[in-house]
């Protein structure tokens, strides 16, 4: 009995209640300290997922893949991405898929031009245009417009949706997740991956989709590096191989001028795969590299499953009390008392590393992500957040050390 009460008494209870409102405060109220900033960032961005994509795991081991040509569509205008179109068509690829919202007329000349490319290129292969969710509706959980292509290419295509899932309202929002499908009014849009495999693999896209998932976490292969990339003048020119793009998913999107020097500013956003998950200043990959990581996903499987939610929140919380237990029986026992600091900070910090290593360890073996990134904050910031919180209690309520004496 007098063992349960130094676990389950009124410090340790309210203490961990402490640690998590401490949390919850530094996330939502605006502070102009840069310490506290950097800390909200944190809470808010940082995935323990995203150490292992852009440090741990060996990224100089992982294989390119072949089945999907990224082709860089760079400035060209409408006329030459249809020339583009035309010429890949002619190899034989599985499907071609543009990254490029072409809403509204531009140029008679250009979309005459464009028009005239994609009747001969569609009889060839499947040809699937960008779309874009709009209005959307959270009452719903729908969208109330669909943005789609110039109505005088729709004859020719299909379409998928380019939405790529982030916060637009904070600034280092991470793109981590996507939403293989959607709701718009009363059908349903598929995104831009989702069609591309449907229309070249349609077991596997069944495979994504019996999964049922609102949004897949995306496991990341790499950038343009780990991809069959090309630049616009080299399609237009013809410089490659005949069989480059042969039974290829072909995506073409904005990657700059020149792909390798990555000098474009537009279509870009920060992933797992930034060597700074905190304090970024540079976006590291751009829309159309999402896209492909996503289908390389389906193409081999490579699911990410994350526990549930309230099992993630369970084992933030145990892993918040049994800190706070210990802590609580240190900071007042006699002798350990005057040691609380030195204490408590190595037995965070073997902690962390332990704790980092099992989730390390799961996600590279079992491709299972567990989401407890909130219970390892909550351990480091134990040891000092109790400790003010136990000051303050024992001289409010000088009651709640009993279990103690």
């Amino acid at each position: 009995m007098r063992f349960l009460r130094k676990i389950f008494n009124i410090a340790t209870l309210t203490g961990t209640i402490a640690i998590f409102a401490f949390m919850f405060l530094l996330q939502v109220v605006a502070v102009n300290f840069d310490f506290l900033n950097i800390f909200e960032q944190t809470i808010n961005n940082f995935k323990i997922s995203d150490v292992y994509f852009s440090q741990i795991r060996d990224n100089e081991n992982i294989e390119p893949d072949t089945n999907i040509v990224i082709v860089n569509i760079g400035y060209l205008p409408r006329a030459a991405l249809g020339a583009q179109m035309e010429i890949i068509s002619r190899y034989k690829p599985k499907v071609i898929g543009l990254d490029a919202l072409l809403e509204g007329a531009r140029e008679p000349e250009q979309d005459s031009t464009l028009e005239a490319f994609l009747d001969i290129a569609s009889q060839r292969c499947p040809i699937v245009f960008a779309s874009k969710l709009e209005k959307p509706n959270v009452e719903n959980k729908s969208f109330d417009s669909l943005g789609m292509p110039y109505k005088p290419f729709q004859k020719y295509i299909q379409t998928g949706y380019v939405n790529v899932v982030t916060d637009e309202d904070t600034k280092f929002e991470t793109a981590r997740i996507v939403s293989p499908k959607e709701k718009v009014k009363d059908s349903l849009e598929y995104s831009f991956a989702t069609k591309l495999i449907q229309l070249s693999y349609p077991k596997k896209a069944e495979t994504l989709l019996k999964r049922n998932n609102e949004v897949e976490t995306v496991y990341y292969r790499g950038n343009w590096q780990k991809f069959m990339v090309i630049d616009p003048m080299d399609v237009l020119q013809e410089n490659f191989d005949p069989s480059f793009f042969r039974d290829k998913i072909v995506v073409m999107g904005y990657m700059g001028e020149n792909y390798a020097t990555e000098d474009g500013i537009d279509d870009r956003y920060y992933t797992p795969m930034n060597k700074r998950p905190v304090g970024r200043a540079a976006t590291d990959m751009y829309g159309v590299m999402i896209h492909a990581n996503m289908l390389s996903m389906v193409m081999h499987q490579n699911y990410i499953d994350i526990i549930p939610s309230y099992l993630a929140i369970i084992i933030s919380v145990l892993m918040c009390f049994m800190n706070v237990v210990g802590f609580t029986y240190i900071y007042f026992h006699r002798k350990m008392g005057t040691w609380y600091d030195v204490i408590t900070k190595a037995v965070q910090l073997v902690e962390v590393i332990i704790f980092v290593f099992i989730f390390i360890s799961v996600l590279a073996s079992y491709n299972i992500m567990l989401e407890v990134t909130v219970g390892v904050l909550a351990v480091i910031l134990s040891g000092d957040v109790l400790e003010v919180f136990l000051a303050i209690l024992a001289n409010l309520y000088p009651k709640s050390t009993r279990a103690y004496e």
